[in-house]
């Protein structure tokens, strides 16, 4: 708007009353003045744009036009100079105050020169339209292409987004400076031609790419796809494509995507394929979720993949900070807060916590957050920070089940231990025990109640003894200090041994011995004597838990280079809780509740026995059907004529 005078200095001039009318009603600003700068007229939408209710009002305030009304003192001289020199000025965006308040606006003006007869200049007219608000909103989308560059300066590869017609015709809107390096193209090129990086794909490849991405297209879903590109210098690279679609309209569908360079990882592949490694590699686009935290505004935008993780909603989460806040693990939360508070407070280089988040589904899942702080103001303060959470509950569980397991196993060790000192200590005064027994049961003093004290002394010393030595080798096979002496052994002949020492305890319990074992010698590789107490072990529980009357049945066999001995008897069997259960120390699988004397110390034994010697102890049985145990053994040699008492 040309420079603004009193009325009362100007001349008269004969009104048009139809200019006056259009004049006066005009919803923007318009004005007629004098080369000189002089003030003819302001319609009242000028007044109103500069806060005055009267034209005499604004008269009133204008004195200089250069310092007043614009807010650059230079845009006066500019304006007049494309004036007076095109006779014209078109869309002249400035700012400027408004008079009667000073506030800033931006205003659009049109002018014109109007000229007498003989070609000297008469007056100007023009129309002043204020465009803060476009000015404003034109500003907010050059920051936010700004940040964007930014987030896609620090994201490895290509960031681009693509408006794809719905001709097929392709129009890059933004591509990042990573395609310098990937492609050796520069961003403004890419942007020109929406083909330009197509045509870099590798013959072999370009079809099944076009294809892919045109899937991807129609349906809406992700495309995650490999591909080799040609560079012009013959170069080949490989490069992994992430795309997907994030909106459409009428002039076709948005798509967003990231282009990385995997060269390295394909040339690692080959050369592990040429050195005959055979490595088979998962590729999977898992992806972390990525949150951005405006912390002027308060404002935090999330992806997609991010709030897939716990299963929100974006209208759960409405861009506020705290929504993530709050499904984070009451005990994690003060940890997390001292973590980021160092890093805004920069004490810290990068935010790094580990803490629970609660899913939609009532779930909690392990993250790792991290997180960089990407804007401070001058005093240091943060301004903007963007970050990640990776999934880590599948290591947090790994975690978790090693440190049960180094507990259960230093328990063990401690048991075992326990074990090893008690028996030892245990050993002494009861060899003591029972040689003074013995020594009293020999010299035959006293009257028969005094010898059955005698007696059961011993009965009871030798019982407590023998389970002091089972202890002793329990331990001792847990922790793999027994001895064994590996030879060939005569399986029959040495169960039959084992059973002549339990015949008299099962002929009082009424049972029968059946000897199923084959008339021909077979051998087995093993310690002859831990074989027999293993051989004792099972005859001895056949015989305690077995049913009045009833048989103990012996049978072994050979299948290829093992052997399988099975003891079976006709007790009360026992369920599948029982059974896995049985071969755990001091577990009776419910006997405890019975008049059957054990310790539970017997079975747990034999399995450590026998899988030291290389063999294997099973177990198979149903209530009210006996059990059957059996072990299996790798063979010995088939001579068994060196062996003493061997059958012919």
């Amino acid at each position: 708007m040309p420079a603004m005078r009193a009325r009362a200095d100007l001349p008269e001039l004969a009104p048009d009353d139809h200019f006056i009318s259009l004049f006066d009603f005009l919803p923007i600003g318009a004005y007629r003045s004098r080369p000189d700068g002089g003030l003819l007229r302001a319609n009242p939408a000028l007044v109103r744009l500069n806060g005055c209710e009267t034209e005499a009002e604004l008269h009133a305030l204008v004195r200089d036009i250069g310092s007043e009304w614009y807010v650059d003192p230079q845009r006066r001289a500019q304006f007049i100079t494309q004036l007076e020199a095109a006779g014209q000025v078109r869309a002249f965006v400035s700012e400027v105050r408004r008079y009667k308040t000073r506030e800033h606006i931006w205003v659009s003006e049109n002018a014109h020169v109007v000229r007498g007869p003989a070609g000297e200049v008469l007056f100007y007219e023009g129309t002043v339209e204020e465009v803060t608000e476009r000015i404003e909103s034109e500003a907010a989308v050059q920051r936010s292409e700004q940040q964007l560059r930014e987030i896609a300066a620090r994201v490895p590869g290509v960031v681009y987004r693509l408006r794809v017609g719905h001709d097929r015709r392709r129009h890059f809107t933004f591509v990042s400076e990573g395609v310098r390096e990937l492609y050796g193209v520069t961003p403004e090129a890419v942007l020109a031609d929406g083909e330009l990086l197509r045509s870099f794909d590798h013959p072999a490849d370009h079809l099944r790419v076009s294809l892919e991405t045109e899937a991807s297209r129609r349906s809406g879903q992700p495309v995650h796809t490999e591909f080799r590109i040609v560079l012009g210098d013959g170069t080949q690279k490989w490069v992994q494509l992430a795309a997907s679609s994030v909106a459409s309209d009428t002039l076709g569908q948005v798509r967003v995507g990231v282009m990385i360079d995997i060269t390295a990882r394909k040339q690692a592949e080959l050369a592990l394929r040429v050195s005959e490694e055979r490595w088979t590699l998962a590729l999977e686009s898992v992806g972390d979720g990525v949150w951005d935290w405006d912390l002027v505004r308060g404002r935090e935008v999330v992806s997609a993949r991010l709030l897939q993780m716990y299963g929100m909603s974006p209208e759960e989460h409405r861009d506020r900070p705290e929504a993530l806040d709050a499904l984070t693990h009451p005990d994690d939360r003060a940890q997390m807060q001292i973590d980021r508070d160092a890093h805004l407070s920069g004490r810290a280089p990068a935010y790094v916590n580990e803490h629970r988040m609660r899913c939609a589904d009532g779930r909690w899942k392990w993250v790792l957050s991290r997180g960089m702080v990407i804007d401070r103001d001058a005093t240091g303060r943060p301004l903007r920070m963007i970050g990640t959470h990776t999934d880590i509950s599948a290591r947090k569980e790994a975690e978790a089940l090693k440190r049960e397991r180094d507990r259960g196993a230093a328990s063990q060790k401690a048991q075992t231990a326990f074990l090893s000192r008690v028996s030892h200590e245990l050993r002494t005064p009861m060899n003591a025990i029972i040689g003074f027994a013995q020594l009293l049961e020999m010299e035959a003093v006293g009257n028969e109640r005094q010898r059955r004290w005698v007696q059961t002394i011993l009965d009871s010393g030798r019982h407590l003894l023998a389970l002091v030595n089972d202890l002793l080798d329990l331990s001792s096979a847990q922790t793999g200090q027994l001895q064994f002496t590996q030879t060939s052994v005569d399986l029959g002949r040495l169960l039959r041994e084992a059973w002549a020492m339990h015949e008299a305890e099962a002929a009082a319990a009424g049972l029968r011995f059946v000897d199923g074992l084959p008339p021909q010698a077979l051998a087995v590789q093993g310690d002859p004597t831990r074989l027999k107490q293993v051989a004792s072990n099972l005859l001895s529980n056949a015989i305690k838990y077995n049913r009045a009357g009833g048989q103990v049945l012996v049978g072994a066999a050979r299948f290829g280079d093992v052997v399988t001995l099975s003891v079976t008897d006709t007790g009360q069997g026992m369920d599948a809780v029982q059974l896995a259960r049985l071969f755990n120390p001091f577990e009776r699988a419910g006997a405890q509740h019975s008049p059957v004397a054990g310790t539970g110390i017997g079975l747990a034994l034999a399995k450590q026995l026998v899988e030291a010697m290389g063999g294997a102890i099973t177990v198979s049985s149903k209530p009210g059907q006996g059990s059957v145990f059996s072990v299996t053994l790798k063979t010995g040699p088939d001579d068994l004529s060196s062996l003493s008492g061997a059958r012919t």
